[in-house]
């Protein structure tokens, strides 16, 4: 019978370690289980934001597991909207078993409305005795916590007034999730100590703005970055003087506008916040728009080792197959239907013949009908969904019901329980709930399961026009948050399952931004679920095969894998889209020079280290995708190709370097670069990217016209 929770011995540690530790060397754990926001309404009216699914593992999950992994002892979930519902998850779940890694509390906290007023509920509690991780419930990251809190302990070693180490995450090509809370963070070069924190507007504000620093806050600093290129996952390490501070300024609302930057801006107070920088994967489910990336992020197992058949929850059953195709047992498929990538379906779900469906989530026990089209949608558990529906870039919360003929258009969000009849036809980013809510915010931190709902007659007959006049539900217009700066718009796009950080948020010069994308079908996928030879509509299957090939190396370079699964993967891609060898070769060209650029823009490696680095690793590629002197020859056409497209600060030394690198592994041979030379572009546009290259070729020549008299 599993414990209760509290009913633990105080010294008993789950981590199998002695039962006298010093209770200070117990790390302990926060949770936020609420965000103090309303953005994921209508569906927080119902569940608490922590419970709501991705990838059908429910937010809170992922939390609990990177604790875990972490080392944490005892864990102290801060309840606030729905207390009662995640009381009862916890109660059931596998974290309050008696052989849970930690001990795990739930803390009802209804009047608490920002994290200051959590603080300071914990300071009145007593129950911090140290240093303690204050996470918020939506988090999912892969890091390694052991080196963030080695970086903790040596800070607070090296600094008395050191109090919280906060983690960012460097935004690259490779994660593409940006946040929708844009920050600055000015950096102490040397140490990464915040010297200044400050809120900037959103992108598609069109706002302008400018940091002013207070000189004094400079003093004793010798070099200072500012970075807005920062992703904060809302991961702290906290001493247990944190809680106090929030006490002692009950102005303090949220953690990083009113703590961070009070304290860093304090000469009274005297304190110090640290920043540790990773380029592991760690990002919030913090909007609509973050949920649609994080949900295409993780079925692309850019969290490795955190993964969708890794099976985090007991009941799961989830096997991997490839192009990112996860299905659980008893799921039953019709002939005829077809999966495309990056989707997952869960057990009891039925899909009808002549169904596509691509980059999507769909939840346990799902009725799909036939001739459906689902794509970039989130379907959850228990829907069902009617013959001939076109769902597009929506999201349809459980039990909820879809007639035939059905027509979701971008941006759609369909409440729990909601029903819409036969051949309707919603509107982009129109939500609807089962019952007409009086106020987003009105009783969303009551205890009570059940909600004040308005049942006003034109909400009523509003809602006709939607859902139908058999269905049920009524139009949820979004609210905006006091606490935002930026326009009523701009505020808005937030609220929006409409994907456009595509637009807003990604600014990294990229390789994949600037090619001229080209469109191939798809044939016959090797793990095609069907097998008539129906023609696939363009609309719903043109592929782009360098996008998906740039990816599949990407994602060996970021997890090391070895060169024969890399090459399988690149083969299977190849075969199944159809595609030429020259295609292979650009988009394994282009992923490489994405990571090098990478190495460079971080100053990780310099130019010419970086292209070693890479292409004496992954270079051997090649052999299996050029297997004579013409292909070679456009291998280093395209090499050179595309670092002008990059638009490296030294070309010329990267296509030396890459060159020297693929002659020194012998994947090119001279004749083939004499023979490529001879017919090189004279396009002034490769004059700068050829100055080194030049000198080598000549070199090369001399070299061998030396040898030859020599054997003469």
């Amino acid at each position: 019978m599993a414990a209760k929770k509290g009913q633990k011995k105080s010294g008993q540690s789950n981590h199998g370690k002695n039962s006298d530790m010093d209770v200070e060397d117990r790390l302990q754990a926060v949770v936020l289980t609420d965000s103090y926001e309303t953005r994921f309404m209508p569906l927080t009216a119902v569940k608490p934001r922590c419970l709501l699914p991705l990838a059908n593992v429910p937010l809170i999950e992922y939390t609990l597991e990177f604790l875990a992994k972490a080392g944490v002892h005892e864990v102290f979930l801060i309840c606030s909207s729905h207390a009662n519902q995640i009381n009862a998850y916890i109660e059931n779940s596998k974290w309050n078993l008696p052989w849970s890694p930690f001990k795990i509390n739930t803390i009802m906290s209804p009047e608490a409305r920002c994290t200051g007023d959590v603080m300071r509920d914990l300071d009145n509690r007593g129950i911090i005795t140290g240093d303690f991780i204050l996470v918020s419930g939506d988090v999912l990251t892969n890091i390694d916590f052991s080196k963030m809190l080695e970086f903790h302990k040596k800070m607070h070693f090296q600094d008395k007034d050191h109090i919280s180490t906060m983690c960012l995450s460097k935004a690259s090509s490779y994660p593409k999730t940006r946040t929708i809370e844009p920050a600055a963070f000015v950096l102490d070069k040397s140490t990464n100590r915040c010297i200044y924190y400050q809120d900037l507007p959103l992108p598609s504000s069109r706002e302008k703005t400018s940091i002013q620093i207070d000189p004094e806050l400079l003093d004793n600093v010798d070099e200072f970055v500012i970075r807005n290129d920062l992703i904060d996952c809302r991961i702290d390490i906290c001493t247990s003087h944190v809680p106090l501070i929030f006490q002692e300024n009950f102005d303090y609302q949220s953690l990083r506008t009113d703590f961070v930057k009070g304290v860093i801006s304090s000469d009274i107070l005297g304190k110090h916040i640290y920043a540790y920088l990773t380029d592991e994967y760690a990002v919030r489910v913090e909007s609509w728009q973050t949920y649609d990336t994080i949900s295409q992020d993780f079925l692309g197992r850019w969290c490795y080792p955190l993964v969708l058949d890794s099976n985090i929850q007991d009941d799961q059953t989830y096997s991997y197959e490839s192009r990112h195709i996860y299905k659980e047992k008893d799921v039953v498929l019709a002939q005829s239907c077809k999966i495309g990538k990056c989707t997952a379906i869960g057990s009891g779900t039925k899909i009808g013949e002549g169904t596509k469906i691509e980059n999507s989530v769909i939840g346990r026990n799902c009725q799909i009908g036939e001739n459906i089209r689902i794509k970039n949608s989130f379907i959850w558990d228990d829907c069902i969904i009617g013959n001939n529906s076109i769902i597009d870039h929506s999201l349809i919360a459980s039990s909820a019901t879809l007639g035939s003929s059905v027509r979701l258009n971008d941006g759609c969000i369909i409440g729990y329980n909601v029903k819409v009849d036969d051949n309707m036809d919603l509107d982009r980013n129109t939500k609807i709930s089962a019952s007409p809510l009086k106020s987003s915010g009105s009783r969303l931190y009551d205890n009570e399961d059940d909600e004040e709902f308005d049942q006003d007659r034109d909400d009523q007959e509003l809602a006709v026009s939607v859902v139908g006049d058999k269905g049920v539900g009524y139009i949820y217009e979004s609210e905006i948050s006091d606490d935002e700066d930026s326009s009523t718009e701009a505020c808005r796009e937030i609220n929006t399952l409409s994907n456009q950080l595509d637009e807003l948020y990604l600014s990294d010069g990229s390789i994949s931004s600037a090619t001229k994308k080209k469109k191939k079908r798809r044939t016959m996928s090797v793990n095609s679920v069907y097998t008539d030879r129906e023609e696939i509509d363009s609309e719903f299957e043109d592929e782009d095969f360098e996008k998906e090939g740039i990816a599949t190396v990407e994602r060996a370079m970021e997890n090391n894998h070895d060169l024969d699964t890399a090459l399988l993967e690149l083969n299977t891609l190849r075969m199944s889209m159809n595609v030429t060898y020259h295609e292979v070769r650009i988009a394994t060209i282009t992923a490489l020079l994405k990571r090098v650029y990478h190495f460079i823009a971080t100053q990780t490696l310099g130019p010419k280290d970086a292209v070693v680095k890479v292409f004496n690793q992954w270079g051997l590629l090649f052999k299996r995708q050029a297997f004579d002197e013409e292909e070679y020859v456009d291998l280093m056409n395209i090499i050179m190709e595309k670092i002008v497209e990059q638009s490296f600060d030294k070309p010329d030394l990267i296509l030396f370097s890459a060159l020297v690198s693929l002659y020194d592994n012998d994947i090119i041979e001279e004749d083939v670069i004499y023979k490529w030379w001879n017919n090189v572009s004279t396009d002034s546009r490769y004059d700068e990217v050829k100055k080194l290259t030049v000198k080598w070729v000549e070199w090369l020549q001399n070299a061998d016209e030396e040898s030859s008299s020599e054997e003469e």
